[in-house]
């Protein structure tokens, strides 16, 4: 009876796990358009007749609507299942990244972003619930999906230039649009997946409880997905550089960021076999708090190039460091899921304004000084936390 249920357990995480590593590839088509808008929007929106404001709407907009989504999601994927949010979601991908380019304007545009969001939502808590349920393998699982989910982002950084290059931002679209089709058949070649009868839905009072882990979680998504991503343009701009030739500057940096993510995720999960990743993800933190310091000494290149490597190790075990504070894995991801897209927001919201008005060095410096701060905070918690399990 007990190697029954011991074969039948075995065969459900190594399900979870090919689950996991295919709806990462979901994923990966998924997001190609919304990965293209972070170097076109900066370098291009002037001339799609965006002011700086509206860019800065257009890409955090949809974090915004994620924060309020997310919670509802989760909910939604328990109801539903992980392989049919996964279909909606990645159709709905598709519909955004082509009206991108259709030029229908500020608003219709904006709605496009909304709509992105909403899919985004259910891509990613599906994605992270799959390789929750991997369990023994959960740290691998999570390493290899994030490397998996990348790997769009990093084709669309490599290629998407070329086409706009060539065939201009319209048809650029299009055609990231037609590739991005292969997310849908991806999904639909995914197992039906049981729907959970548990009892345990999840709540926005503890989505949104400000706790030390969701509050270190906030900071460095502000730090490093919000702000230093859009103001990578400005960090990057040397005089006499034309726009074309700093939207390849910047998407060849957002391109390492996503090479980080894929190689780094992946090692990060073999390590996590062997180390545990609360330790793992205390290291990263204090690698971005490092990084910080180093662009405001105007150690730029290196301090970017670190803060992208650390951070993917915290966004990639962000997430079982939480699970493993709670007994639901839904809560648990929703929660971080939220924090993370309410920092990256804020980022991109005010990351140029803010470092044009405060500058590169008072900037970085104020990031650095709060988010030390929050992370002793959260280390001292979680030490208290650890012994009193003991």
């Amino acid at each position: 009876m007990l190697l029954t249920q011991d074969t039948k357990l075995i065969k459900e995480q190594s399900s979870s796990f090919r689950g996991a590593l295919r709806a990462s590839g979901v994923m990966a088509f998924a997001g190609l358009g919304d990965a293209l808008l972070y170097p076109v929007l900066p370098v291009y929106g002037k001339e799609l007749g965006f002011s700086v404001f509206f860019i800065g709407v257009l890409l955090s907009v949809n974090r915004f609507v994620r924060i309020l989504a997310n919670t509802h999601i989760a909910n939604l994927v328990k109801q539903i299942g992980m392989r049919n949010m996964l279909l909606i979601t990645s159709s709905l991908a598709v519909i955004t990244t082509f009206m991108y380019g259709l030029k229908l304007g500020l608003i219709a545009f904006l709605i496009s972003r909304i709509l992105w969001g909403l899919s985004y939502s259910g891509l990613k808590i599906a994605t992270l619930n799959y390789a929750s349920k991997a369990k023994k393998k959960s740290g691998l699982a999570f390493g290899l999906t994030q490397s998996i989910k990348s790997l769009g982002a990093l084709f669309v950084l490599w290629f998407g230039p070329i086409v706009i290059g060539e065939f201009g931002i319209q048809k650029g679209l299009f055609i990231i649009a037609g590739i991005s089709l292969f997310g849908i058949l991806i999904a639909y070649s995914l197992p039906n997946s049981a729907i959970e009868k548990t009892n345990d839905k999840v709540k926005s009072k503890v989505t949104f409880y400000p706790s030390p882990m969701n509050l270190l979680i906030l900071m460095l998504s502000i730090s490093i997905d919000g702000i230093l991503v859009v103001t990578l343009a400005h960090l990057l701009t040397i005089r006499s550089i034309i726009s074309s030739e700093l939207l390849v500057y910047v998407a060849s940096y957002l391109l390492l960021k996503r090479l980080f993510v894929i190689l780094f995720s992946f090692i990060g999960g073999m390590l996590s076999l062997r180390y545990s990743t609360s330790k793992l993800f205390n290291i990263a933190v204090i690698g971005c708090l490092i990084a910080l310091v180093l662009i405001t000494a105007e150690m730029t290149i290196i301090g970017i190039v670190l803060a992208f490597l650390c951070n993917t190790i915290v966004v990639t075990f962000s997430p079982l460091v939480a699970i493993k504070q709670q007994k639901n894995s839904l809560q648990a991801i929703s929660s971080v899921s939220t924090w993370w897209d309410l920092g990256a927001a804020i980022g991109a919201l005010i990351g140029i304004f803010a470092i044009e008005i405060l500058g590169m060095q008072y900037l970085f410096l104020s990031l650095f000084i709060i988010t030390t701060i929050l992370f002793i905070n959260f280390y001292i918690k979680n030490a208290k936390s650890s012994r009193s399990i003991i």
